[in-house]
């Protein structure tokens, strides 16, 4: 159903877009940084599931009527601008998105729900993949909703696997900054002023 050569093009803009830097990225370190390897697997888990469902909104048109409609736009914006921001509050006031010493771990369940809500209440997330997916998808060859599914469980699957390897690699230096609690300090800070930043720009987002 999908076009062999159109996938081949897909899948590297697909890696490039995962492994560029946003909200989701930030918090797949912080918690690798925290908790490990098994923290990342959720973290990515999180993202991709989000990636899963934002593309089959977009296969039936329901994010093509979020992008139409000021309102349910702005309400999506003001959403996820108030999260990302109050996530980022809390990592700078309390230094919990990056946690050692002393601090129980975040159960894996509510990291994988803190990264799918990041992923949902992005409307950059659901903007991008309205643009990107449907270019990808050929009206000659069957249901054009479908391959849009299709192409979103693919990026969605890229996602995860990518994710997981830069959240294992980052897992890697927990020894190291353990015994540097300044450096968690400033990351934290520096974590947590990423995502008021991005949840500003969220914010700032003009309707298409």
């Amino acid at each position: 159903m999908l076009d062999p050569h159109q996938l081949l093009l897909f899948i590297p803009v697909a890696a490039l877009f995962t492994l560029a830097p946003g909200p989701d990225s930030i918090l797949l370190i912080a918690r690798s940084l925290g908790q490990g390897r098994l923290a990342a697997v959720a973290c990515a888990a999180g993202c991709a599931i989000g990636i899963l469902v934002t593309s089959m909104l977009v296969a039936v048109g329901l994010s093509a009527v979020v992008a139409a409609s000021e309102t349910l736009f702005l309400i999506l914006r003001v959403v996820g601008a108030v999260y990302l921001v109050w996530v980022g509050i809390q990592a700078i006031r309390s230094h919990d998105l990056i946690q050692f010493k002393g601090a129980a771990p975040m159960p894996l369940r509510r990291v994988f729900l803190s990264s799918l809500m990041v992923n949902l209440l992005n409307p950059k997330v659901a903007v991008f993949m309205l643009a990107f997916l449907p270019q990808y998808a050929r009206a000659d060859l069957g249901h054009v909703g479908m391959q849009i599914f299709l192409l979103g469980a693919i990026y969605a699957l890229i996602s995860l696997v990518l994710m997981s390897l830069m959240g294992a690699g980052a897992a890697r230096l927990r020894d190291v900054l353990q015994a540097r609690p300044k450096v968690i300090r400033w990351l934290n800070i520096g974590a947590g002023g990423a995502f008021v930043v991005s949840g500003l720009k969220v914010a700032s987002m003009k309707h298409l």
